[in-house]
């Protein structure tokens, strides 16, 4: 065998596998095609279906509406939602403000009474004050410390310093 017979054997290969490889793309681009040509029908069929949908719809020619009748309908539905959400909801809010005003009363009554037990209070306490005021100022004026009348009266230091002070002894 000669080299010539080789290289046209090898030559006759290549154009062998080269024509296997246009085969076999060409069957993979066939079935593409193919699924390609299915989804176009399809798409077709569904088409025709939308128009001739369409054209029912077109050919059925429903009455004008009333946008009057509409809007008045609209109108009374709105009005019916806001009784029935809207006035509960006031008449609520003034459950409320009876209560508050209830409540302000009975605590403006308490405020009240809080302050006339407190002037009261203050007249019975003014005397132990004033009885302490005198007895600070005599032991101060026989001659004791203020820390020894503060300790036998129980009262602050400070308290027996203000008293003398008032009193213009210190």
């Amino acid at each position: 065998m000669s080299i010539e017979t080789l290289a046209f054997i090898a030559l006759a290969a290549l154009v062998v596998i080269i024509f296997l490889m246009v085969y076999i793309r060409d069957v993979e681009v066939n079935k593409k095609l193919l699924i390609y040509e299915k989804s176009i029908e399809e798409l077709n069929y569904q088409n025709h279906v939308l128009n001739k949908t369409l054209g029912e719809l077109t050919s059925h020619k429903e009455p004008a509406f009333d946008a009057k009748a509409i809007e008045s309908k609209i109108l009374g539905q709105v009005k019916e939602e806001i009784h029935q959400s809207v006035f509960p909801l006031i008449s609520s809010l003034k459950d409320v403000e009876k209560i508050m005003q209830n409540f302000r009363d009975e605590q403006s009554g308490r405020i009240d009474r809080l302050e006339s037990r407190t002037k009261e209070m203050s007249f019975a306490s003014s005397s132990p004050s004033s009885s302490n005021e005198k007895v600070i100022v005599s032991q101060y004026a026989k001659g004791r410390s203020e820390a020894e009348i503060a300790k036998d009266l129980r009262i602050g230091i400070g308290e027996v310093d203000l008293v003398l002070k008032l009193a213009n002894l210190k």
